[in-house]
């Protein structure tokens, strides 16, 4: 009950802006979890073939899906190109050369999103960080001029979002206020060099409370949504994708273990 409960929030929350939410199959990928999601009308983020080929097979709408991750290896590329992706979100020079090349030869066009690193602190642990210039994440602000020039080039890929994802179990929304501003930035950057995207994913990373998860069974996504609403400054008919994943499910079951050992 709480699981579907979360998701009719989520759900509702989402509509009142006509915003996209696709969840992060890595949170939890358990099948009965993941047909109860689609069900709900959500799409899918997935980080690996095989996290497409489960939603896939689970019934997940190709439109709704999204491919994102650092290491993309070529099956897992021309697994989502066959199935017809919504979007690749690209992390490098390199991978978007690679998708370009492997959509060429299935005569495709790939639509992809540039995953930005906007060099935002989340306030969160550094192991789950993804947004700050040291990590491996994202596609440098100083790489920009060098992407367009080359997509310019390319001839199978087709720019159609911007995306970002700052790290996980953020409980400080003043980080997503951050990224707001740092997108809008970036958003004025790229509509100098005449470029306006159908959409910008600004990812997911909201934290759940661990201390008392009694307390907030389910998170504030009004509060969350409304932020992005409040601060995102979009151009028209530009669309707002997520990319939700514990805060949707944590809360909705329990691990349950068994202690073997005690070492002094």
């Amino acid at each position: 009950p709480l699981l579907k409960k979360t998701l009719q929030h989520v759900s509702e929350e989402a509509g009142k802006y006509d915003y996209h939410v696709h969840y992060a199959v890595k949170a939890n990928a358990n099948d009965k979890i993941l047909k109860i999601i689609r069900k709900h009308g959500f799409g899918a983020d997935c980080v690996s073939g095989n996290e497409i080929a489960k939603v896939m097979d689970t019934g997940f709408d190709p439109e709704k899906t999204v491919f994102a991750g650092v290491g993309k290896s070529d099956w897992e590329i021309n697994l989502a190109l066959d199935h017809n992706i919504f979007c690749f979100n690209c992390e490098s020079i390199q991978e978007i050369k690679v998708i370009d090349e492997l959509a060429g030869k299935k005569g495709k066009i790939a639509p992809i999103a540039l995953r930005i690193n906007p060099n935002i602190n989340p306030a969160t642990h550094h192991y789950i960080t993804t947004g700050i210039e040291e990590n491996k994440f994202g596609i440098y602000q100083w790489e920009l001029e060098d992407i367009l020039q080359l997509l310019v080039i390319l001839k199978n890929v087709k720019l159609i979002g911007l995306h970002f994802h700052i790290g996980s179990q953020i409980i400080d929304l003043n980080a997503f206020k951050g990224l707001c501003i740092r997108i809008n930035r970036i958003q004025e950057w790229f509509i100098e060099h005449r470029i306006i995207a159908d959409h910008i994913n600004v990812g997911g990373g909201l934290g759940i409370n661990y201390e008392n998860p009694d307390q907030h069974t389910i998170p504030d996504f009004a509060e969350y949504f409304g932020l992005f609403r409040n601060l995102l400054e979009l151009r028209p008919k530009q669309k707002v994708h997520f990319e939700l994943g514990r805060s949707m499910v944590a809360q909705c079951g329990s691990l349950i273990t068994r202690v073997l050992y005690v070492k002094n």
